[in-house]
């Protein structure tokens, strides 16, 4: 199964915002946004996947259950609020649902002739669903959903989630910025996992509402941090 994977205007705009603290080579989701100064909406990779039992060893030399018996459990990190305040965040990763061998390379530029903005890590590598527990220990955060594991190598794996602010069962609310002032407000998780350790950024993008019309309107979006662990 082959596709071309871009990066959107959201994500790329949340990239800025700190992912950084992401890093140590755990990759991302996608990895390219763990770099900082992204200025472009576009970028990504050309990716063939292909399924893979959870026993089955990949071309990079494990199996999906030896990459999730190396990061999954439960642990936490201390956690900093971007507004002040500190709480620690536990993360928890469940068993393995599903899981692709992902071959990827860096795509070239689209038809109209146009170069990818961002550089992406458009490195072969795993993909992992597993569902996931997500709390802090102040209320803001007790979360469970399930997302995708990027996983480059057996020790270390990262993902990035858009959190549903609808369905939220902590007591988090979006003070970063004023949400009446937008036309919408997304909050996005992101986390690297390596060993017993945990890292992520809470961030988020607020979109402005349209100015002018036609080929003279425009859209601006503004980037906000919600916390670090």
């Amino acid at each position: 199964m082959g596709e071309r994977r871009w990066l959107s205007l959201a994500f790329a705009a949340v990239a800025g915002v700190g992912l950084l603290g992401c890093g140590d080579g755990a990759g991302g989701g996608p990895q390219g946004g763990q770099i900082g100064g992204v200025h472009g909406a576009e970028g990504g990779c050309d990716e063939e996947k292909e399924d893979i039992g959870a026993d089955d060893v990949s071309p990079l030399g494990f199996s999906a259950r030896a990459a999730l018996t190396a990061v999954s459990g439960e642990r936490s990190a201390p956690l900093t609020w971007a507004k002040g305040g500190s709480t620690t965040a536990t993360l928890s990763v469940g068993e393995l649902v599903a899981a692709r061998f992902v071959r990827s390379t860096v795509a070239e530029g689209d038809p109209s002739g146009a170069e990818p903005a961002l550089a992406a890590d458009c490195s072969d590598h795993l993909q992992i669903d597993v569902p996931l527990a997500f709390s802090t220990e102040d209320g803001a955060f007790d979360e469970s959903f399930a997302v995708t594991l990027r996983v480059p190598r057996v020790d270390a794996a990262s993902f990035f989630y858009k959190i549903d602010l609808a369905a939220l069962q902590g007591s988090y609310e979006v003070t970063e910025v004023d949400p009446a002032e937008f036309k919408e407000v997304i909050v996005y998780l992101s986390g690297a996992l390596s060993g017993d350790a945990v890292s992520g950024t809470i961030s988020g993008v607020a979109e402005s509402y349209p100015t002018g019309s036609g080929p003279d309107g425009s859209v601006s979006a503004q980037q906000f941090g919600v916390a670090q662990f």
